[in-house]
């Protein structure tokens, strides 16, 4: 390969390449544009940062009125499991003839639940 012949190819990679790279360069360019266009503005309005400040505000106020009132709600809860277990009466039993009227009278309920949901 003689000297000239080098020189020419040399300069033609070196050319195409940053032919190429132009032409990438422009493509990305060329979408990047089209997506910020396809974004909408991308400047957000005051006033909506105005908006979501007072939505925080109000949204941490009901969760510390909630948290309030389970907290009392929880209290009263133990207070009365803890006298519950102070007084408890007697377990009374109930004799066999006395459950069997009831298993009976469940079931006739049911059968005229069953016959008017038909």
């Amino acid at each position: 390969m003689t000297p000239e012949e080098f020189l020419i190819a040399a300069i033609a990679i070196v050319g195409g390449l940053g032919f190429a790279g132009f032409l990438f360069w422009n493509i990305f360019s060329l979408i990047k544009q089209w997506i910020n266009r396809k974004g909408g503005n991308s400047q957000l309005d005051p006033q909506f940062f105005r908006a979501l400040a007072e939505f925080k505000k109000n949204t941490e106020r009901k969760l510390a009125t909630l948290e309030a009132k389970v907290a009392e709600l929880e209290e009263e809860r133990y207070r009365v499991e803890d006298g519950e277990h102070e007084s408890m009466g007697d377990i009374e039993i109930e004799e066999e003839e006395i459950r069997s009227s009831r298993k009976e009278d469940r079931d006739n309920n049911s059968n005229l639940r069953n016959m008017l949901n038909e």
